[in-house]
């Protein structure tokens, strides 16, 4: 066993425990962060070492784990703040190569509040509630006063980084502009498909159909926005015909709050929000329903759920300095800008039958397979540490 994973309970980390054991086999050490020892996410503990990763103990544990098992890479999901303990021993006793499989809210939580990169539409109030979590300057003072000002951390994590893994370099240069670190790309993706598999999760036709129902955002987001888009959709739909479904389900509490006052209060009962967590069939039946989407981040974010839309016929709106519009264009998707295209009802009629048979094909087309970038990820360690 040479490679440990430092993860949390999330819905990505049990299908990459078993993409890691298809191409390095008895080679990982998946290692979960609980502060209770339950899991509520990932559904089998089964190959998951569950402990509190923030006891001081237990850190020390994994450090001694890591020497006894010969571990010599660590590959980070995301960063989360126990990280960084654990990914310093080892670097000073151990010659460990470090790959950051990259989530997003770690970089742009940083250069939100360290380089005052863009995230919100609003101006910060000492009245408005939301200037308390916003990355703002009040923010941070107040974060770091009760020791929970992430980005102190992330920076500190930054150097020890060896290898960035993503899917859109866009990202890594991004990282790049604003830090000077050292790390080379290395292309990676959660969700891509096996050899031989064929495309799936085609859950509409591409035959048109009148729009009634519209989608905003994926999650209760810090950078989602939701205010910007709720304003809109107001203006352009006065008489309030459409149904607005927003999931809820995942992020931060202050802003579910925020987003369900609002909604009820804009548009009523065509306000439709998703509170409880839904199972993978579940959730696609709901997106079976959705005929426009609205992402109201300035920042990569929602690439799943974006994906699953384009390619079931749903007109997606993205805002301008989003990279994943130019992303998605690149690939050839049919795609629109929140900011430039979205001017009146005519702008919401959905895709046409071809328009959507594009997008699909798109997908078909420009699909991700893990033996592309699987077998060698880990590719060039031995000509890096000579």
């Amino acid at each position: 066993m040479t490679t440990l994973h430092l993860c949390c309970d999330h819905n990505f980390i049990s299908g990459s425990r078993h993409i890691f054991e298809r191409y390095y086999p008895g080679d990982n050490l998946f290692i979960v962060h609980s502060r209770t020892g339950n899991l509520n996410i990932i559904k089998q503990s089964d190959g998951f070492t569950v402990m509190n990763c923030y006891d001081k103990d237990n850190q020390k544990k994994i450090v001694e784990m890591c020497r006894k098992e010969g571990i010599t890479r660590v590959v980070l999901h995301s960063m989360v703040e126990y990280m960084l303990p654990v990914v310093k021993a080892l670097k000073k006793t151990t010659e460990v190569t470090v790959y950051w499989i990259f989530w997003g809210f770690e970089l742009y939580e940083t250069i939100a509040f360290e380089k005052g990169y863009r995230v919100s539409d609003n101006r910060t109030s000492i009245f408005d509630k939301e200037t308390y979590y916003l990355p703002n300057s009040l923010s941070k003072i107040i974060r770091k006063l009760t020791h929970s000002y992430r980005p102190a951390r992330f920076k500190k994590l930054f150097p020890l980084v060896d290898y960035f893994c993503f899917w859109n370099k866009a990202d890594y240069d991004l990282w790049k502009k604003y830090y000077d670190v050292r790390a080379k790309f290395r292309f990676f993706a959660y969700c891509a498909s096996l050899a031989g598999e064929e495309p799936k999760g085609f859950i509409n036709s591409t035959d048109e159909r009148p729009v009634t129902t519209v989608m905003i955002n994926h999650q209760a987001s810090l950078f989602g926005n939701h205010d910007t888009i709720f304003k809109r959709l107001r203006e352009i739909d006065p008489d309030n015909k459409l149904r607005k479904i927003v999931p809820l389900s995942y992020g931060m509490d202050a802003v579910r709050n925020k987003v369900l006052r609002m909604g009820k209060e804009l548009f009523g009962d065509k306000f439709e929000p998703i509170l409880d967590y839904m199972d993978f069939e579940s959730y696609c039946k709901m997106l079976s329903s959705v005929d426009v989407a609205f992402f109201g981040q300035h920042r990569q974010e929602a690439s799943g759920n974006i994906v699953e839309l384009l390619k079931n016929g749903v007109k997606v709106f993205l805002r301008n300095d989003n990279n994943l519009l130019p992303y998605y264009r690149q690939k050839g998707y049919i795609v629109y800008s929140f900011d430039d295209d979205l001017k009146d009802m005519d702008s919401l009629k959905g895709l046409t039958s071809e328009q959507k048979q594009h997008n699909r094909q798109c997908y078909v087309d420009k699909r991700l397979f893990y033996d592309d970038f699987m077998p060698g990820l880990y590719d060039d360690e031995k000509n890096r540490k000579s």
